[in-house]
């Protein structure tokens, strides 16, 4: 049995660019099932990329091929890689920050870097913008097929030479009744912000469900939210438009407002400026 691809990228679906990624993988095999992650990832956001890989890949079968294109130094000397995680899967990816979460909490066993003279994509073409097609997307086409070997992908690299994200050593301020942290991501469909502090943290930290706790969001130079929120399990708990703080699937704290934006009505983003203190 073939292995799936599992696609994310920043490109959106507004125009081409998926659906030439999805032609070259099918040129190299067109029993080859490919199934799409996400394309809305913020984009150059590797943060969020990383992330977002991170709450999917673990609940696929063992040897799925994971792409993700979340590529801001497109055609520069960054690594193009496939890297064999820990658990039996790959991902192929520009090595830029997007193996993070994978790479901490999931485990790499090894990685390599393509040889772009065997595993590219009319490797003649004078065009350095479209790795996606070009690269990741033939490449991991070569290994889910089976025509290629992970070994044959290119020459393996230190795990020690890894880009890591910065935003994953902001770790969170834990104290009793008390956490500090930043907005991780944001889930732009629904307005949802995911915060850097883990359900067992923040739970540790002296919090229940049921508590109205105080959230304060703010910048360096703005305060975005100061308001009591309760915490509970879901967002009906709340009248539709108030905020509630909840255990997100990610296993991270989110906060959402019920049936509406709350990153729209509070005006927040996602980012290490974007500092969240919980207090009970």
């Amino acid at each position: 049995m073939k292995s799936c691809i599992v696609i994310q990228t920043d490109f959106s679906t507004t125009w081409s660019a998926v659906s030439s990624m999805k032609g070259v993988m099918k040129i190299v095999d067109p029993a080859l099932e490919l199934v799409d992650l996400s394309h809305e990832i913020e984009p150059f956001n590797v943060w969020e990329a990383s992330k977002s890989l991170y709450y999917v890949e673990p609940f696929w079968p063992k040897g799925t091929v994971f792409v993700s294109v979340v590529d801001p130094g497109v055609g520069t000397k960054r690594k193009a890689c496939v890297a064999k995680l820990s658990d039996g899967n790959y991902v192929v990816t520009p090595d830029n920050g997007t193996l993070t979460h994978l790479f901490y909490l999931v485990g790499i066993e090894e990685i390599r870097e393509i040889d772009e003279n065997t595993n590219r994509y009319l490797p003649e073409e004078e065009v350095a913008v479209f790795h996606g097609r070009d690269l990741f997307g033939y490449c991991a086409a070569k290994l889910a097929s089976g025509i290629i070997t992970f070994a044959e992908v290119g020459n393996a690299y230190p795990l020690t030479e890894i880009i890591i994200c910065e935003e994953y050593n902001a770790k969170p301020v834990l104290k009793e009744n008390e956490v500090l942290g930043f907005i991780s991501s944001g889930f732009a469909h629904f307005g949802n912000a995911t915060i850097n502090v883990l359900i067992s943290e923040f739970e540790n930290c002296g919090f229940s469900e049921g508590d109205y706790v105080n959230v304060e969001i703010y910048t360096e130079d703005k305060v975005l939210m100061n308001e009591k929120v309760l915490y509970a399990k879901s967002f009906g708990h709340v009248k539709i438009g108030e905020p509630v703080v909840y255990n997100g699937s990610s296993k991270y704290i989110n906060i959402a407002c019920n049936q509406t934006s709350f990153m729209e009505k509070y005006q927040v983003t996602s980012g290490i400026n974007q500092k969240v203190r919980i207090t009970k």
